[in-house]
């Protein structure tokens, strides 16, 4: 794969200033990489602008965004761990699939799962990317979001069918996530494959939902999706308890 040098010789740039507390120059910068100085002072010049670097004088520190980016990827290592351990714990009780799922740049990214012996594996859930519209996790993701998010998610949507069961168009969609909200937990109910659903509670991290567990199995009724309704929606609480407690 061809690698964009710009981009390569910015990342160049972000990892020696997170090691110079005093900053650096742009002289300083492009004798340390070998880099022409027009080109260092125009990356550097546009990682300011986008604040990855700040400026203080004529020396250069990591920016705040930077800082974001690092604490995104803590927050995702964060929560896989605290977690994984309860979402094995409830996958082996209920010989179900369990996973761990965020919500990133419009598709679900499924972080974790647990696959007891015997179980089906859930489609897509390997760490790849789902139908936001089309899965309890999307569902219960989109329900808990803050207002102006979750509009510009349901916004984004493409109604796209794979079973006769998958909701097709915004207003039964949004219907459906009111009754998320009401209910504190999302259903799948053979809206991705035919033969699969999957329940979906939020967890929560300083009070903003971080990400969501899924629980996925075959041929599953109504009276036992109440069931592993309930023990998700405890399993989410004690997690999303264990997360405040970290901090």
């Amino acid at each position: 794969m061809k690698v964009n040098r710009t981009t390569l010789r910015a990342t160049e740039i972000l990892r020696l200033l997170a090691t110079a507390p005093d900053g650096m120059t742009v002289t300083e910068i492009g004798t340390a990489l070998k880099l022409p100085k027009t080109s260092t002072f125009d990356i550097v010049q546009t990682l300011r602008q986008v604040d990855f670097l700040r400026e203080k004088g004529k020396r250069f520190f990591i920016g705040y965004m930077a800082g974001e980016v690092g604490r995104a990827y803590a927050a995702e290592q964060e929560i896989d761990e605290v977690a994984s351990p309860h979402i094995v714990a409830l996958a082996e009780k209920l010989q179900m699939v369990g996973s761990l799922v965020l919500y990133e740049n419009g598709s679900l990214n499924y972080v974790f799962e647990h696959s007891p012996p015997g179980s089906i594996i859930a489609p897509g859930a390997s760490g790849g990317t789902s139908y936001v519209h089309a899965s309890a996790s999307g569902k219960v993701l989109i329900a808990n979001m803050p207002a102006a998010r979750q509009t510009k998610a349901m916004a984004s949507l493409r109604f796209t069918a794979f079973t006769d069961n998958t909701i097709m168009d915004a207003g039964t969609y949004k219907r459906e996530i009111k009754k998320v909200q009401e209910q504190g937990y999302a259903v799948d109910d053979r809206e991705f494959h035919k033969f699969l659903t999957c329940v979906s509670a939020p967890i929560f991290n300083r009070g903003k939902v971080a990400a969501a567990i899924t629980m996925s199995g075959l041929q599953v009724d109504n009276e036992a999706i109440e069931d592993i309704a309930s023990q998700l929606v405890v399993t989410a609480r004690v997690i999303s308890a264990e997360l405040s407690e970290t901090r």
